[in-house]
C-alpha cells in the first residue's frame, strides 16, 4: 500500500507542477518555478518557528506568502527600470532562500526540519503522514494537498484559459481589451506558488522544478496549440512519475531522484527526435542548403548554352568534390544537362506550355 500511495503522491504532483509550468515556459519565465521553489523556504521555516506544528496548514499560507513576496519583489525591481526580469529573479529568490538557510541553520538546528528536506524532499515516506478526520484516515497528507492544488490549477487553467493564453502571446492586446494582463498574470503566479508549496514537502524543490519544466519545455518541441501542449505536458509528467518511480525500486533508492532523471531524459529525447528537435531542424536546415547551392549553379546557367564546368566552380569557389555533388543533385533533379564528354553543364530547356 505503501507504493501505491507513493506513486499516487507522486502522480498527482506530475500533473500538478506539469499544467502550472506551461504557461511559465510558453511566457519564457521558466526559472519563475526555480525561484518559487526556493524563496518560499523562509516563509516555511518561520511559520513553523511560530506554530511548532509540521502538520498546520498555516505552513502553507506562510510559504505562499512569502512566494508571494518574491513575485511582488521582482516586479518592484523590475520597474525600476535597472535590471530586466531575469536579473531581477536572479537576485530575488538567492537573497530569500538564503536568509531560509540561515534561519533554518539557527533557529531549528537538531530538528528534523532541515534545509536538505526542502532541497531533496521525503517522497518515499509521505505516504507515512496520514490526514486524519473524525477518527477516519483518508489517506497520505500529501497526496490530498498536491489533489486540491492540481483542482486549483485545472480550475484556473479552465476559467481563464483565453485570458492565460492571449496574456502569454500578446499581453499588449489583452491589456487593450481591458484583461488586466498584470493582476491576471500575479494570479496565476500565486496559483503557481501554491502548487510549489503543496508539492514541496513530499517532492522537494529539485523534483518540483523539474515535473515543472521539462515536461512542458518537451510538448513544446511536439506540438502547436496550447490545450494540445497541455496535454502532452500532463502525459509526460505522469511518465517521468511513473518511470522514475519503477526505476527507483528497481535500484532500491528514493524516487524523487530517478524522476528528476525521467523527466530530464524525455526533454533530451523529445530534443533530439521531435519536429522542433535538433535532428528534424538539422535535416531541414542541410535540405535548405542544399537547395540553395543547386540555385547558385544554376543562376550562372542558361538553357541551350552550355558553360565549361571549370568555369563555372571556379566563380563559385568551390571544391571539385562539392561543385560535383552541387552538380549530380541538379540533375538528378531534372533540372540541369551535364555533358560529361565535353565538361559543360548548361539549364534544360523549357517544355512548351511549361
Amino acid at each position: 500500500m505503501i507504493e501505491f500511495w507513493t506513486l499516487a503522491i507522486a502522480a498527482v504532483t506530475a500533473l500538478a507542477c506539469a499544467l502550472s509550468g506551461t504557461f511559465l515556459v510558453l511566457k519564457r519565465e521558466a526559472l519563475v518555478s526555480e525561484g518559487l521553489a526556493h524563496a518560499v523556504l523562509p516563509g516555511i521555516v518561520i511559520a513553523y518557528a511560530l506554530i511548532g506544528d509540521r502538520t498546520s496548514p498555516l505552513l502553507l499560507v506562510g510559504a505562499a506568502a512569502m512566494g508571494l513576496v518574491m513575485i511582488l519583489a521582482v516586479q518592484a525591481v523590475r520597474r525600476t527600470g535597472v535590471v530586466d526580469a531575469t536579473a531581477s529573479l536572479g537576485v530575488v529568490f538567492p537573497a530569500l532562500f538564503s536568509v531560509g538557510v540561515l534561519l533554518t541553520s539557527m533557529d531549528l538546528a537538531g530538528t528534523y526540519f532541515h534545509a536538505d528536506c526542502i532541497i531533496e524532499g521525503n517522497l518515499a515516506l509521505a505516504p507515512l503522514d496520514r490526514l486524519e478526520v473524525g477518527g477516519r484516515d483518508l489517506g497520505p497528507r500529501a497526496f490530498w494537498s498536491v489533489s486540491v492544488a492540481l483542482l486549483l490549477v485545472t480550475g484556473f487553467v479552465a476559467l481563464l484559459f483565453k485570458e492565460l493564453k492571449l496574456l502569454t502571446f500578446d499581453p499588449e492586446l489583452a491589456a487593450s481589451l481591458g484583461f488586466r494582463p498584470n493582476r491576471v498574470h500575479l494570479a496565476w503566479l500565486a496559483v503557481v506558488s501554491f502548487t510549489v508549496v503543496a508539492s514541496f514537502e513530499a517532492a522537494g524543490s529539485i523534483l518540483v522544478v523539474a515535473l515543472m519544466i521539462a515536461p512542458p519545455a518537451a510538448a513544446v518541441l511536439w506540438v502547436d496549440d496550447v490545450r494540445h501542449i497541455l496535454g502532452l505536458a500532463g502525459v509526460l509528467g505522469l511518465v517521468s512519475a511513473f518511470a522514475g518511480h519503477e526505476l527507483g525500486m528497481a535500484m532500491d533508492i528514493a524516487p524523487a531522484g530517478p524522476m528528476a532523471t525521467s523527466a530530464g531524459a524525455l526533454f533530451l529525447g523529445s530534443l533530439a527526435l521531435a519536429p522542433r528537435g535538433i535532428l528534424m531542424k538539422g535535416r531541414a536546415h542541410r535540405h535548405l542548403l542544399a537547395r540553395m547551392e543547386v540555385d547558385l549553379v544554376a543562376a550562372r546557367l542558361r538553357p541551350g548554352a552550355p558553360r565549361d564546368l571549370e568555369s563555372v566552380r571556379g566563380e563559385l569557389g568551390w571544391s571539385p568534390r562539392r561543385f560535383d555533388a552541387v552538380v549530380a543533385r541538379a540533375v538528378s533533379g531534372a533540372g540541369l544537362v551535364h555533358d560529361a564528354a565535353a565538361g559543360t553543364l548548361h539549364l534544360a530547356a523549357r517544355q512548351p506550355g511549361s
